[in-house]
């Protein structure tokens, strides 16, 4: 069984009758972190004060931007705060979006994803020049 956060148990798809897999919450918001920054028009995702202090300290977080958490009816429930580049349509991006993040969380733990809830924080005014000597 698969266990998110030491809560209720999960069945994976195609885990043996009587497995026991745990996954953490901080797992679940690294996979929808990634997936969502491969979109095109995604800038990043927009992090809480806690994710502002851990950068401070030193700590990078893959998941900052992100909560993860399992719901009443054993599904996944994701929550992202993304940064958009001006020019994109948002709409379209977010739809891209929860799409990519529910086809890679349940691709990669073979947890059912019942809701992408997709909040755009913010637009990324750079050009393409700037981000990528920004990246650089």
């Amino acid at each position: 069984m698969a266990t998110l956060s030491g809560r209720s148990p999960v069945q994976p798809k195609r885990a043996p009758r009587g497995s026991r897999v745990s996954i953490a919450e901080e797992v679940i918001g690294a996979i929808a972190s990634i997936a969502a920054k491969e979109v095109p028009g995604v800038s990043g995702l927009k992090g809480s004060v806690t994710d502002g202090l851990a950068a401070i300290l030193g700590e990078e977080r893959q998941g900052k931007g992100v909560a993860a958490q399992l719901t009443g009816d054993q599904a996944i429930r994701v929550r992202l705060k993304l940064v958009v580049q001006y020019d994109y349509p948002l709409a379209e991006v977010a739809r891209k979006v929860q799409a990519k993040v529910k086809e890679e969380i349940e691709g990669m733990t073979g947890l059912r994803v019942s809701a992408v809830d997709v909040y755009i924080q913010e637009l990324d005014l750079s050009s393409p020049k700037e981000k990528e000597a920004k990246d650089s």
